[in-house]
């Protein structure tokens, strides 16, 4: 008999609910529990997008999302950094100044911190990310760049790259 593996992606985003709320997901992080746990189950295995640098969070909030997502029994992750994108309501506060996106430097160190504290049986399918529409931030165009940037800090964490 043939087997096909098969994969079902959540874009967890965040498991701050205030967050969740913010950004207009329309459900809680209750919803993504029920949500994975029906998924896993059904013996499906699942890819959780996470996002560093949503509106209004700090470094605990995304500490607390990566360990939430862990928590649920992902199979693997896919690592986001906010990015503004033309056309948004996220562009306009943006303009207003009302959103600064995440640097660089704190994307990496959050990402460098999250990966050494990845479980073993957890992939990684993406530690950044960009787009067309890019407004900011500016080093999310240049992913050969942010990709060097990122192996470096690995390296330098002692992290086998």
């Amino acid at each position: 008999s043939l087997k096909s593996e098969i994969w079902i992606e959540y874009g967890i985003q965040t498991s701050n609910n205030d967050t969740l709320k913010r950004i207009n997901r329309g459900h809680d992080f209750a919803n993504v529990i029920k949500t994975i746990t029906k998924t896993k189950n059904m013996g499906l295995n699942v890819c959780g997008h996470i996002i560093y640098g949503l509106p209004g969070e700090s470094r605990d909030d995304w500490e607390r999302t990566f360990v939430d997502t862990i928590r649920l029994g992902v199979d693997s992750i896919k690592f986001h950094p906010m990015y503004v994108t033309k056309n948004t309501l996220l562009a306009k506060e943006y303009f207003e100044e009302k959103f600064i996106p995440i640097n660089e430097k704190d994307y990496i160190d959050i990402l460098v911190w999250s990966i050494k504290n990845l479980p073993e049986n957890i992939s990684i399918q993406r530690m950044t990310a960009g787009v067309d529409t890019l407004l900011a931030p500016d080093w999310c165009r240049y992913k050969n760049e942010q990709m060097s940037h990122i192996i470096k800090a690995l390296k330098d964490s002692g992290v086998k790259v």
